[in-house]
């Protein structure tokens, strides 16, 4: 991939290079439908002019309230070719929410995908008074202000063919300073923040992809939302500027088989569904025959005497690559008939990844890489790479990124073999601050120019980056010790009937943990005991799935100093969800929600008898 200085010309230089290849597949009437790259940029110039149409002016903001579709590919490209800013929205949230990004944006245009999504804003309508259009991206307008997308882009085109040239020559004016993107932060404390993201920082860091081999051939599946810069970095602008293919997945229950529609060779992904891969792994192991299970579990131990030689990058002796080589053929390769049969690798972001799991893909021959970033540095810093990695890492900076750990007033919660502190970066992909909020902005920048990210972490001899927690997030118990939260929610997770985990402790004397089940894991035990499934209160109550997690919870804790040893958990009835407000939408905990919403699960925990205790 070329290194490109703006995201107008990353996207138009590959469009032209590569008209005739394919540039998006997507699902739409009962079937898949395509387009070339000639396709897609007339369809970005017909966007564009149609804002041109209603006036809207350089720097204007303009809102997409979406999933993803090949619309929001359109409007976001439409925006970087002639100046205007990409406020997006998840489609996930509440009328207030939205309304208050939008708001806060001073949005211009506002599109919508659907009626659902269009509802919520009529219902806030009157707050919005900077909108002067609303698009309705499917569907036909029937309500006042509201124009259907077809008839937006017909107006576009009439606009275009009397002013055939004028779009280019804005296009030629796009500098790197020029605003790309207000990204707000997903808010897991407090109003979110319009992050401003410019078309250098996006630019810089889309030219990451450099750093492995990939190209025109690649296709990458698009399931995380475009409203979360990390797809949209990587899945999006730095797919386009490849002239890769994008494939749109229907949903993420439906991933199962978008991939083996679309063969992916990239895949962007989040921790939660490796997870859940690794669960239904284990699961489908754990029914097989005897003699099944000695095998999987043979090639998993060739796969892992594998990874020491991976991580060193160095080649296999001959006598276990031809081990693993059999191992493929007879356990791995159905693994990877899972995930399309072409994948060349995952990235994965947005949250920690557990090493275990980590390990597995990579012993199973799936390569997982890695990284590290936040919204503010548009957003990668670090990434492992299939030839330079370390298990447990989130790789070395990327070029013209460096990295400072500022341990003034940061005390580690335990020894580490190298200093550890609050990561800190400079460079090209570092945002300018936050939209409207000086006081924010000043408070994450120090007086050299270092921006905070309130990660916890440190760098080893070779230059990898190693996350430990939180800074906000770290547990500081009664008695002064220091718990990290993270790395105990990931190794519970591990356990086969433990879907998600929240680890609790502050400002007491001992830890404890809140944990939702995995339900398929959990109804298939209780098929098996006769345990009734349909009441979910009744189901995590009964003493027989009681004493099923308490084992695991052991298990966990005889991999943990004592202190931070979960002595009580209570188990929750109900998933936590994006919709329901516990996760925000890259999945991450929304911790002071959760303990609002769970006071009288806390109460068990702290400090009532009928909480479940631990043997130590």
């Amino acid at each position: 991939m070329a290194t490109y200085a703006t995201l107008c010309e990353l996207f138009w230089t590959p469009a032209r290079k590569y008209a005739d290849r394919p540039a998006q597949q997507w699902h739409e009437g009962g079937t898949w439908r395509s387009r070339t790259y000639a396709e897609f940029g007339q369809a970005v110039r017909d966007v564009a002019h149609g804002m041109l149409a209603l006036g809207v002016k350089k720097g204007e903001r303009v809102a997409i309230w979406s999933r993803n579709c090949p619309q929001w590919a359109e409007v976001d490209f439409a925006n970087q070719t002639a100046g205007w800013v990409t406020v997006p929205i998840y489609d996930t949230l509440t009328a207030d929410k939205g309304a208050y990004i939008v708001n806060n944006a001073d949005a211009r245009v506002l599109f919508v995908q659907d009626q659902a999504i269009l509802d919520r804003v009529l219902a806030v309508r009157s707050m919005m008074k900077g909108v002067k259009a609303i698009v309705l991206i499917q569907g036909q307008a029937q309500d006042p202000g509201v124009v259907s997308y077809a008839d937006f882009i017909a107006d576009g085109r009439a606009w275009g063919t009397e002013n055939p040239k004028k779009l280019d020559a804005i296009a030629a004016k796009i500098s790197p300073e020029d605003i790309a993107s207000l990204v707000y932060t997903s808010g897991t404390t407090g109003d979110p923040k319009g992050a401003v993201l410019t078309q250098g920082n996006f630019a810089s860091n889309a030219a990451a992809m450099n750093l492995v081999q990939v190209g025109p051939e690649d296709v990458f599946l698009s399931f995380l939302p475009l409203s979360h810069v990390f797809e949209r970095t990587g899945g999006h602008f730095g797919a386009y500027g490849l002239g890769a293919k994008v494939v749109f997945a229907r949903s993420i229950d439906t991933l199962t088989d978008d991939m083996q529609i679309a063969k992916p060779t990239i895949m962007m992904a989040v921790p939660r569904l490796y997870e859940k891969i690794y669960a239904r792994i284990q699961d489908s192991v754990s029914k097989s025959s005897l003699i099944k299970r000695g095998i999987f579990h043979w090639a998993i131990e060739q796969g892992r005497a594998a990874n020491v030689y991976r991580e060193r990058n160095e080649p296999l002796p001959p006598g276990l690559a031809k081990r693993v080589g059999l191992a493929d053929r007879l356990v791995f390769h159905k693994l990877k008939e899972r995930v399309g049969g072409r994948l060349r690798f995952f990235v994965s972001g947005g949250a920690a990844l557990s090493r275990d799991i980590e390990e597995f893909f990579w012993a199973a021959g799936i390569t997982i890489l890695q990284g590290y970033g936040l919204t503010e540095t548009a957003p990668v810093c670090n990434v492992n790479l299939p030839q330079q990695m370390r298990f447990g890492s989130v790789g070395r900076v990327i070029p013209g990124v460096q990295v400072h750990l500022d341990s003034n007033e940061w005390e580690p919660a335990k020894p580490r073999p190298f200093p550890e502190g609050e990561i800190c970066f400079k460079g090209p992909n570092v945002f300018q601050g936050y939209w409207k909020n000086d006081a924010a902005t000043k408070e994450c920048f120090d007086r050299d120019g270092w921006f905070h990210t309130g990660d916890i972490g440190y760098v080893d001899a070779d230059g990898y980056l190693f996350i430990t927690d939180r800074k906000k997030e770290i547990i500081v118990m009664s008695n002064g010790k220091k718990v990290p939260p993270q790395a105990i929610e990931n190794a519970l997770k591990m356990q086969v009937h433990v879907g998600q985990a929240m680890v609790v402790g502050d400002d007491r004397n001992y830890i404890a943990a809140l944990i939702v089940p995995d339900w398929d894991a959990l109804e298939k035990f209780a098929l098996a005991n006769g345990i009734g499934r349909e009441d979910k209160p009744r189901l995590v109550a009964d003493q027989r799935v009681v004493s099923l997690i308490e084992r695991e919870v052991e298990a966990v804790n005889k991999t943990l100093s004592r202190y931070e040893q979960i002595k009580k958990f209570w188990i929750l009835p109900a998933e936590w969800t994006v919709d329901s407000g516990e996760l925000t939408p890259s999945l991450k905990l929304k911790r002071r929600i959760i303990l609002d919403k769970q006071r009288e699960a806390f109460g068990h925990l702290y400090p009532a008898a009928e909480a479940v205790e631990v043997k130590a």
